[in-house]
């Protein structure tokens, strides 16, 4: 070690000090670009989130849409087969009380029936 001078002390101690202030700068500075990238990325995902949640709306507007279409369309489907058993059970009762009758004549050389 060598001796200094207590104004060579003083000016090392100033040349530190200015060192420290600098630094401090740049870290108050990557502070603030750090603040802004963190919230720059709280927006991105609070904008992605919102976006998910409106395309979710659509799905279920969509599928709330599609379920009463169905649910329609059943419905229909349900009348007309209750009326195709109706006509079929009116067929059917038809049928139980007709009668066929057969009657074998032999025709006429001249195409008159003979009885």
């Amino acid at each position: 070690m060598s001796a200094q001078s207590p104004r060579e002390v003083l000016e090392a101690v100033r040349r530190l000090e200015a060192d420290l202030d600098a630094i401090r700068a740049r870290a108050r500075e990557r502070e603030r670009d750090a603040a802004e990238l963190r919230a720059g990325i709280a927006a991105d995902a609070a904008r992605e989130r919102q976006a998910l949640v409106e395309d979710l709306e659509r799905v279920v507007d969509l599928i709330g849409t599609s379920w009463r279409s169905t649910h329609d369309q059943i419905a229909e489907l349900s009348h007309q087969v209750a009326g195709l058993r109706r006509f079929a059970e009116q067929t059917a009762g038809a049928l139980r009380d007709a009668r066929l009758e057969l009657r074998l004549e032999t025709a006429a050389p001249n195409g008159t029936a003979e009885g």
